[in-house]
């Protein structure tokens, strides 16, 4: 199932040409499908009962030449689909042909039965799913002209309408037209309503990618620096309104410029990762970590008073020293990381700029005392 669910979302990708395709391989199957009832009609004992036999024959003989036709369109678009890759005339033409063909279709059953309607509006939803806007509304255009041409002079009496069928004279006959029609309908009604359930679900999922990726550091995994500072902004409004502390920590990695020098990138980002690891495994679950940007890391602690964040930044500090990471070479990497923290316990309403500078200058404060150290603050009110 989930290998077909690839193909069919593959589909989208294909070139116009090879789109332009998918009308003319929809078409044989459906008009195989006509020719086979056809010929099952004809063959029934009480057909001058069900059908209008000369018509039925001239019906069969037409949906043959259609049927050629539609072959011939799917042969012309494999002969030029690796030299014509985006030749969006052939898109154009076989939307076209599936069009016209079916609505002229369409009279000979019925403009205004069931079937003609699923086909019509099924036929649009795929389009606009695989094909150009601006072939599937011109071909939507024509047909549905071509229909209400029909209509209207059916309603007039300059045609017949539906010249194939027998109007109904009993219930055998009734059954035979409402299951003729119900098996003209049901192939297109269950492709698109699965088409629709896959497509849909496909694009949600899409879309949950997206966001996803849009709020993670891809090389870390972790929250990226727009997604940690959207998490900040409402922590600190839920401090504004029920009042917990909350704590917010930066951390600089030590000496990381001379890791990338020293053993390349590569290295520096494994040291990364292994930062974002470790950060991860020591702070609790209510914590968030995420890459404020480059070496830099931002921690925050939410229901927490400056002692007791200390201690929990403090273990994170130790378990980044006290981290083995080794170059290929067999060198040990040595890796420590300085930590600025603020706490808002004493200024529930410190806003978020606040808060990032006073960590800021925490963290200039344990660079300058050499590193490798955790600097923290309590955020007092101004004063007056």
């Amino acid at each position: 199932m989930n290998q077909w669910r690839q193909r069919l979302t593959s589909i989208l990708e294909w070139s116009e040409t090879d789109k332009g395709m998918i009308p003319v391989i929809f078409l044989i199957p459906t008009y195989l499908q006509y020719l086979a009832w056809g010929h099952y009609a004809l063959g029934r004992p009480d057909r001058d009962q069900l059908i209008n036999v000369p018509i039925m024959i001239e019906l069969i003989s037409m949906e043959k030449w259609m049927t050629a036709g539609a072959v011939a369109l799917l042969l012309l678009g494999l002969g030029i689909r690796r030299k014509l890759p985006s030749f969006l005339p052939y898109q154009y033409l076989t939307t076209l042909y599936f069009a016209v063909t079916l609505a002229i279709s369409s009279h000979y059953i019925g403009s205004m039965e069931i079937a003609a309607g699923v086909v019509l509006l099924g036929a649009v939803v795929f389009g606009f799913i695989f094909l150009k806007r601006g072939v599937v509304w011109l071909s939507f255009t024509v047909a549905m002209l071509l229909m209400l041409i029909q209509s209207y002079l059916s309603a007039l009496g300059t045609l017949t309408y539906a010249p194939v069928m027998v109007s109904p004279s009993d219930t055998s006959s009734n059954l035979f037209w409402v299951t003729s029609n119900w098996l003209f309908a049901s192939p297109f009604l269950v492709i698109i309503v699965l088409l629709a359930d896959h497509m849909l679900n496909w694009w949600r999922q899409r879309e949950n990618t997206i966001r996803i990726m849009s709020l993670t550091d891809a090389l870390t995994g972790i929250n990226n620096r727009r997604s940690i500072i959207d998490m900040l902004e409402k922590e600190i409004a839920r401090t504004h309104r029920h009042g917990p502390p909350l704590c917010t920590v930066l951390l600089d990695l030590d000496h990381f410029k001379h890791v990338n020098d020293t053993w390349g990138h590569p290295m520096g980002d494994r040291v990364l990762n292994e930062t974002a690891t470790v950060l991860q495994q020591t702070v609790r679950q209510c914590d968030a970590v995420g890459r404020y940007g480059g070496e830099e890391f931002m921690l925050l602690l939410p229901d927490t008073t400056l002692q007791g964040a200390e201690a929990l930044v403090e273990r994170c500090r130790a378990r980044l020293a006290s981290m083995e990471i080794t170059s290929d070479s067999g060198e040990r990497i040595p890796i420590s990381g300085s930590f600025g923290m603020v706490c808002n316990q004493y200024f529930l309403a410190a806003s978020t700029e606040a808060l990032i500078k006073e960590a800021d200058d925490a963290l200039y404060q344990a660079k300058e005392g050499g590193r490798n150290r955790v600097i923290a603050v309590n955020l007092m009110p101004p004063t007056k």
